[in-house]
């Protein structure tokens, strides 16, 4: 027992020693909600993999990805639970597979991230194109392409931007924006979001996202509180709330923790 406490916390302790660089990237997420009169849970696990070593210097843990422009390819799993009750239970899984292209030797951005339903046909194709107007500053277009099971198929086009800045203080703010037009609808989804980091590790944001038919006179809103902490250089633990999820139609509660090597 001795040796494999010694051996974990060698494990942690080199992580963290090195996390200087990494090229590694695992993520484990849980959530929880209200949807169709059940109790549903969601497990997400995904694994992105950097082609370069993402280098950490003065710059927010959780952007390390975003900022160093490194390319990778990502992996992921998703089972959903719902509970009925006295109706039984039942349950959904898919996997996804992706990749985003960026480098430090130009401006240009491309993702793609493709999701498979187990069990059905349906299918989700999301996709980006952008330019980062300064090294901190990417803008893109969004293109959602799905297939509901046996509902033929849709595609829709939005815009979205990210922007981290560092600020006199030392802290860092980073500030999103984006808009989707909502396929065979005469509505569109807004949304803004801001996370204001106290310094490498720690982070607080608040997110909003809207359903209209025009821009302000919002349908259906939706507000999120997050956060995201990295205990040690290479291990996160976040959490956030939305209330009146556009998604699920109710607040949503999420768990999660991020380990880098």
């Amino acid at each position: 027992m001795k040796k494999l406490v010694i051996a974990a916390l060698l494990t942690f302790t080199t992580g963290s020693v090195l996390a200087n660089s990494f090229q590694h990237e695992t993520h484990l997420d849980y959530g929880s909600t209200d949807l169709l009169n059940a109790d549903v849970d969601i497990l997400n696990l995904s694994h992105q993999f950097y082609l370069t070593p993402v280098r950490v210097s003065n710059m927010p843990l959780a952007e390390a990805g975003f900022l160093s422009r490194s390319s990778s390819v990502l992996f992921g799993y998703n089972y959903t639970q719902f509970d009925f009750g006295n109706f039984g239970k039942t349950s959904a899984s898919a996997w996804s597979v992706g990749g985003e292209y960026r480098d430090t030797s130009h401006h240009f951005y491309a993702s793609l991230l493709w999701t498979e339903f187990n069990n059905s046909s349906d299918r989700n194709i999301e996709t980006s194109l952008g330019y980062y107007l300064d090294p901190s500053w990417l803008v893109k277009l969004d293109i959602e392409h799905f297939r509901p099971d046996g509902e033929g198929s849709a595609t829709q086009y939005g815009v979205s931007t990210k922007k981290v800045m560092t600020l006199a203080s030392g802290d860092f703010l980073n500030v999103e924006a984006g808009y989707m037009d909502i396929a065979d609808s005469s509505f569109g989804r807004f949304g803004v979001a801001g996370d204001y980091y106290f310094g490498q590790n720690f982070s607080l944001g608040l997110a909003y996202d809207w359903l209209t038919k025009g821009i302000f006179d919002a349908d259906e809103d939706a507000f999120t509180v997050r956060s995201n902490w990295y205990a040690l250089p290479n291990l996160a633990l976040k959490a956030a709330v939305t209330f009146d999820s556009l998604d699920a139609g109710d607040d949503v509660y999420q768990v999660g923790v991020t380990y880098r090597f």
